[in-house]
């Protein structure tokens, strides 16, 4: 009964944030805009080409999202992650 109540209220939530902070979301949630494999997969690559850790990449989001995971990014935001990361050839965030 509550993993069917999370899903349906985890469809609703932007951001794709779990509604309960504390609790254990029974399933990750994929954003639904249609480009988000395609952007996750060039996120990863770009961040393996730059050596980054995935600590590195969520201390980036949290400073310049105030997110912690690319799953809470909009479209917009995950797009403009890729593009610094593009533009980027320092091994280390700023």
């Amino acid at each position: 009964m509550t993993s069917l109540l999370f899903k349906g209220v985890r469809s609703l939530l932007p951001n794709a944030q779990c509604p309960m902070p504390n609790a254990q979301c029974p399933m990750p949630f994929k954003p639904p805009y249609p480009n988000f494999d395609n952007l996750i997969n060039k996120t990863d690559a770009e961040m393996q080409r730059l050596g980054w850790t995935t600590e590195q990449g969520r201390e980036h989001l949290v400073k310049y999202y105030g997110k912690r995971s690319r799953l809470m990014l909009t479209e917009e935001e995950l797009d403009n992650f890729l593009l610094y990361l593009q533009l980027t050839d320092s091994p280390i965030p700023s």
